[in-house]
């Protein structure tokens, strides 16, 4: 079911993913438009002697850019040993899901100032992905279950919160997760032998890491609850969450009907064939009721076939989507909350979630998700989040590209690598002129011009010395 995935316009990274953009000067210029001295002030007594921690996470953030895969392969190429960055990212007492949490904040600033009000819904979407680790001797690393491949391999569980904004995808939150197994013989898929070996680390209750090491041994619903509930009080605007069968349930259905201040509504997938609902005055399984509703209707647009009731489930007003592919296909049910949607709009909006599995496949492949190999589960933490902030950087620079005018990617840029340079007033004539010329030559966009100057080192050295030579000029007057 539900092939029109439409994930052309959304597989963003991957066609964008040019020389120019890994060139160094890429992330740091970046990092300025993001304000990342600002953002790491609060962070700066966790690294109070030797090299910054703004230093260190530039180099950390940068390494995919410059052909870079490991913190070992820095060593001749940077004055800090490795040790400077292994302890920062093994440190349990820095909040990487604060950190992130900043650099999505700055996200949605900068495209807020340049972006119109949005008419696309804005989606809450849940997906777990698999992590294969090489090291039985990993902190909490366990067997878990690909379906993918469809078998158990050694690794983690990665458990991803990301915001579809009408635009862009952003990962907000995340979670990591080890599965015990039915096997006592085998705790975790691990010989006792083996999770004795295990490397174990000291943490303070009252650090962070503490808390996120204990996460990987919550359930993954659990662990969801806990994100859409910080989303929530973070004020993200949310109309829908889309989640695929394995996170439908009561649980989720109950924790955003206690939301008061936004309407929020439910999209996903079911198939807990035993779960009972209300449907003309009677209890009723899905199969059920899908039985009682008569022929399916074709809709000609998706080429699906579909039958839909409005049903009563534990006090919640839902109503089910029976859809299957041609005559003998089989029957998925789609759930919502939403008793207005139609069935062509409840699958359009529910398309939407593809995009999140184009996070996983394009950050393993082009940022090296998962990559890490390390025997600290704090270092997985970091690693992680380093990922995503580094996914949120390209999102921002293919956004301006691609989608919108670059005017608030280039006005926060300018302002932190030209414009401390160059004289405000003598700039702003500069632009002036550009918007005459552009107009005077038919040149489409000035931006792209302004862009190109200060993306070449030779014409914005040269454009300086003009300039400093006005100020010359002007202060000898």
């Amino acid at each position: 079911m539900l092939q029109h995935k439409d994930i052309n316009k959304l597989s963003e990274l991957k066609n964008g993913f040019t020389q120019s953009w890994v060139e160094p000067d890429f992330i740091f210029r970046s990092l300025k438009c993001f304000s990342f001295s600002s953002l790491n002030k609060g962070l700066s007594p966790l690294k109070a002697k030797g090299y910054s921690f703004e230093w260190v996470m530039s180099i950390l953030i940068s390494l995919p850019f410059v052909g870079i895969s490991t913190v070992n392969r820095l060593s001749g190429l940077v004055e800090a040993k490795k040790d400077v960055f292994y302890r920062i990212k093994n440190n349990p007492s820095i909040s990487w899901r604060y950190i992130l949490w900043l650099f999505v904040c700055k996200f949605n600033k900068i495209t807020s100032e340049n972006t119109g009000l949005c008419t696309q819904p804005r989606c809450l979407i849940f997906d777990d992905t698999v992590l294969e680790k090489t090291g039985k001797f990993i902190e909490k690393v366990s067997r878990v279950w690909d379906h993918v491949q469809n078998r158990g391999i050694l690794g983690f569980k990665l458990l991803v919160m990301g915001y579809w904004d009408g635009t862009s995808f952003l990962p907000l939150d995340f979670s990591l997760h080890r599965e015990e197994g039915k096997n006592k013989t085998y705790p975790f898929g691990l010989r006792k032998k083996d999770c004795r070996k295990q490397f174990k680390k000291r943490r303070s209750p009252h650090s962070h890491g503490f808390d996120r090491s204990k996460e990987a041994d919550q359930s993954k619903i659990e662990s969801m609850i806990s994100m859409f509930k910080r989303a929530v009080s973070y004020g993200i605007k949310i109309d829908y969450i889309l989640v695929d069968s394995w996170f439908t349930c009561e649980a989720l259905i109950d924790a955003i009907a206690q939301v008061k201040k936004q309407t929020i509504h439910l999209i996903g997938m079911y198939k807990i064939a035993s779960t009972r609902f209300e449907y003309n005055g009677n209890k009723q399984t899905y199969s059920q009721i899908r039985n009682r509703l008569g022929k399916p209707k074709r809709c000609r647009k998706l080429r699906l076939y579909y039958l839909q009731a409005k049903v009563e489930f534990k006090g919640h007003h839902l109503q089910l989507f029976f859809t299957r592919q041609g005559q003998n296909g089989k029957w998925k049910v789609l759930l919502t909350t939403d008793r207005s949607l139609s069935f062509i709009r409840v699958v359009e909006i529910y398309q939407t979630r593809w995009i999140i599995e184009v996070f996983f496949k394009e950050s393993k492949q082009l940022l090296g998700l998962g990559s890490c190999q390390s025997n600290d589960f704090d270092a997985h933490i970091t690693d992680i989040t380093i990922t995503m902030i580094q996914h949120l950087l390209l999102t921002l620079r293919y956004r301006y590209d691609t989608y919108e005018s670059m005017g608030a990617l280039f006005e926060q840029v300018r302002e932190t690598t030209t414009m401390l340079k160059l004289n405000e007033r003598l700039w702003g004539l500069f632009v002036e002129i550009l918007q005459i010329l552009s107009g005077l030559f038919e040149i489409e966009d000035e931006m792209t011009i302004l862009e190109s100057i200060i993306n070449n080192d030779h014409a914005l050295t040269q454009i300086k010395k003009l300039f400093e030579l006005g100020m010359d000029i002007e202060n000898a007057a």
